[in-house]
């Protein structure tokens, strides 16, 4: 009588996974985060920390440390940030089973080390896994990575890092956007700077990419996340289980609906049914007596005729 309840189509397992810029301490890598997580409905953040070399927020030789570092990895060195970050998109990518997503966001110099990290990536992990990046040292296109599910590379068109992006600076100038995804989404989306500011704009939470961050964000809710589970991630468990048990209750009600109605059903069938068989009966007695009637009206004749006789 009810159909069966399907699963969900967007309920297979995902997974966010985040890999930092330069200059992010420990504190700045749980603050951002907490902060992405919140734009992805509360969903957990995994991450392959790229450590920097600053000890303070002024502390210049150490931000020269990690450019140097950041030039090095796009001449192709393979340092110990890019083996990590194969190891984590491996663990990752196992976690999601066979019909599960990825979705990994690289900032900045973070973009540089998935661009290397992913030549050591097979090629059916690499289908299981959607690229995001925002101001990208290296832009990851079909040309390079045709098996990820998706590749997107956002840059604010004040970005500083498109001037050694050469294949990223060239699509701006051309407006050519590289490729395009299974779903028709360029390769290349460039952004109108907010903060007006080069600097500002690149921050991966800065005016221009956090509004891009919060649209990732419900996007993945909507893709990879069940209703009832963005239910009880914005209005927490009591609001979900009273929903819940309103929805229980009205089922119940519905049920019992239709079985008063299949009762009322069956009983007017039995009804009209025991209205025919009397119908027949009577039908049957009238032929019946009709019947003999004519048996008696054929004795009388034959009784009238050998009394002539």
């Amino acid at each position: 009588m009810f159909p069966r309840r399907r699963r969900h189509p967007t309920a297979y397992k995902s997974s966010i996974s985040w890999i930092n810029g330069i200059a992010h301490t420990p504190a700045d890598m749980t603050e951002t985060a907490k902060t992405i997580s919140k734009m992805f409905g509360n969903v957990k953040v995994n991450y392959s920390y790229n450590p920097t070399s600053m000890q303070t927020p002024s502390d210049t030789l150490g931000y020269i440390k990690d450019l140097s570092q950041a030039t090095t990895q796009k001449f192709g060195k393979i340092t110990e940030e890019v083996s990590n970050l194969v190891s984590h998109l491996s663990t990752e990518v196992s976690k999601i089973g066979s019909k599960g997503r990825v979705v990994h966001i690289a900032h900045s110099q973070g973009a540089l080390i998935t661009y290397l990290a992913a030549r050591h990536l097979t090629q059916a992990q690499q289908e299981r896994i959607e690229v995001v990046c925002f101001g990208g040292a290296a832009a990851l296109t079909s040309r390079d990575f045709p098996h990820f599910a998706r590749r997107v590379n956002y840059y604010s068109c004040n970005d500083p890092l498109l001037h050694v992006v050469s294949n990223a600076a060239k699509a701006l100038n051309t407006g050519f956007l590289g490729g395009f995804t299974q779903g028709g989404e360029p390769e290349f989306v460039f952004l109108t700077p907010k903060g007006n500011d080069p600097i500002i704009d690149h921050g991966l939470l800065g005016p221009t990419y956090s509004d891009i961050v919060a649209w990732e964000g419900r996007r993945y809710q909507e893709k990879f996340v069940p209703v009832s589970k963005r239910f009880i991630r914005r209005y927490g468990k009591p609001a979900a289980l009273r929903t819940r048990l309103r929805f229980i209750e009205a089922r119940r009600r519905v049920i019992e609906l239709w079985k008063a109605v299949i009762a009322w059903l069956v009983l007017k069938f039995y009804e009209m049914k025991a209205l025919v068989n009397r119908v027949v009966v009577v039908g049957l007695l009238r032929d019946e007596k009709v019947r003999e009637n004519h048996i008696i009206q054929i004795a009388v004749n034959s009784t009238n005729g050998t009394a002539e006789g």
